[in-house]
């Protein structure tokens, strides 16, 4: 009795999803990795941005800090490292403005004039008369006489930028006056420049000039200059500037450990459970 060998028989491997099956579902597991973009997005984006007002209703005399008068100092501290509308400080209390967007804890300030020195930065503070500003720094110089330039420089903490927003100047005398210019520095750059610029007095309307950037102005460090050379020395004192709104931003953040871990997980396991789909059983 003879026994026939076993023919073999060749199966052919069985695939349950067509090709255009398979790139449908990749696409759609992509489209799925797509709208969790927008959370990724915000696990990893940058910090919102932040702004400080200087408003100068404060001064200091000494140790303590009393409501703004007319020809009182501002304090050294005034608008560094702000973190709310009302700052306990030594001696008292400050105050800002603030639009909605936050606060300044990595940015401090330096307000002087061109005639400074090591112990007077050469500025005062005013109550009223500067167009329809209330409570405003100047440059001040010797006797009744003001400074030619005024200066304020914002500087960043590391890892950091400023942005300026806007500032308002304004003339104490009923009619508008014309300065020699008005500049925003980083270092050697010039970002803004402004020559021959015309400053309200309190009979304009309105009663202000109002430099504002909507693309803000961005650098580690910003110098703003107001230049009122043209001006004679008695009259470099009649121009007083008011509501500087300033930023901060991080350049960038790179997500914590932690935070980063879970992102890589959540797209490994999504990434893995869509595989199954498309393979199928």
């Amino acid at each position: 009795m003879h026994c026939q060998a076993p023919t073999a028989v060749r199966r052919t491997p069985s695939f349950p999803h067509s090709g255009g099956t398979i790139r449908a579902r990749i696409g759609l597991a992509a489209g799925r990795l797509l709208r969790l973009a927008p959370v990724l997005g915000l696990l990893a984006a940058p910090l919102a941005a932040r702004a400080t007002i200087l408003t100068f209703d404060e001064s200091r005399n000494g140790n303590a800090v009393e409501p703004t008068g007319s020809g009182s100092q501002l304090g050294s501290d005034y608008g560094d490292n702000v973190t709310a509308a009302s700052m306990a400080v030594l001696g008292g209390v400050y105050t800002y403005g603030e639009a909605g967007e936050g606060f300044t804890p990595d940015v401090s300030v330096d307000i002087r004039s061109s005639l400074d020195s090591t112990t007077d930065p050469g500025v005062r503070l005013w109550q009223r008369g500067y167009g329809d500003l209330v409570n405003v720094v100047f440059s001040e110089g010797p006797g009744t006489a003001g400074a030619p330039l005024l200066f304020v420089r914002l500087t960043a903490a590391p890892g950091f930028v400023v942005d300026l927003h806007d500032f308002d100047l304004a003339h104490s005398s009923p009619v508008a006056t014309t300065i020699a210019g008005v500049s925003v520095l980083d270092g050697e750059t010039t970002l803004f420049s402004a020559a021959n610029v015309l400053v309200a007095g309190s009979t304009s309307t309105p009663g202000r000039t109002t430099f504002s950037f909507p693309m803000p102005l961005s650098a580690v460090e910003l110098l703003v200059r107001i230049d009122v050379s043209n001006l004679s020395p008695g009259a470099q004192d009649n121009i007083g500037l008011d509501n500087l709104r300033f930023g901060q931003t991080p350049p960038g953040v790179v997500p914590e450990p932690g935070t980063a871990l879970l992102i890589f997980l959540g797209l490994a396991g999504l990434a893995a459970r869509r595989l199954g789909d498309v393979s199928g059983p």
